[in-house]
């Protein structure tokens, strides 16, 4: 039988969910040791990018859910020295286990609110629609990508990512899930507008 999910684990998720997002809008700061993500699992330089670090985190709540997120020397403040400068969060990422039953997309969408209608791509131009579809087929991968919402109190624009496990129409077992499961969100702070003043 698959595991089920407790109103403890789901609400733990969704305020891992919503700190994320303040974190990465720059509305809360980031204390690696003193966190709603839980315990630090580990820490290891961000490949490719100088004094950059990858922060895995363990929570008691999900003990086998994948929590990372990438740390780097903000690019909006360079410093000569990349490894002393401040310090911002880029990339959050949380691919849960066990799979979550019973949130839906429409739950997500007002919990982090994002606009409803258009994503944006890695070039910052506006692209229309929010569903990717599932690739391939036959994994029932479903992508859905958005813009958070612009609020006064935030300083960046956030890049949303949700991933669902779509049921399989095949399955008779009474233990699948008869809707989409919650699999992965992945929230991503976007410097297209600082790299274009840059070439500018």
């Amino acid at each position: 039988m698959r595991p089920t999910v407790t109103d403890a684990q789901r609400d733990m998720a969704f305020r891992i969910l919503t700190t994320a997002m303040a974190i990465l809008r720059d509305d809360q700061p980031f204390d690696p040791a003193h966190t709603i993500f839980g315990r630090i699992l580990a820490a290891h330089p961000l490949r490719g990018r100088v004094g950059g670090m990858e922060y895995s985190f363990v929570n008691p709540a999900f003990p086998r859910t994948q929590i990372i997120l990438f740390v780097v020397p903000d690019p909006a403040a360079p410093s000569a020295d990349r490894t002393k400068g401040k310090q911002v969060v880029t990339h959050f990422t949380i691919r849960f286990s066990p799979l979550l039953r019973d949130i839906s997309r429409s739950t997500l969408e007002d919990l982090l609110h994002v606009d409803i209608g258009y994503w944006i791509d890695g070039n910052g131009e506006r692209r229309p629609g929010n569903d990717m579809g599932t690739a391939p087929p036959e994994i029932r991968l479903h992508s859905y990508r958005y813009r958070a919402s612009n609020l006064p109190t935030s300083r960046f624009p956030v890049d949303v990512e949700f991933a669902f496990g779509d049921p399989d129409p095949n399955d008779p077992a009474p233990d699948e899930p008869k809707t989409p499961v919650l699999m992965d969100v992945l929230l991503s702070r976007d410097y297209s507008a600082l790299r274009r003043q840059y070439r500018e």
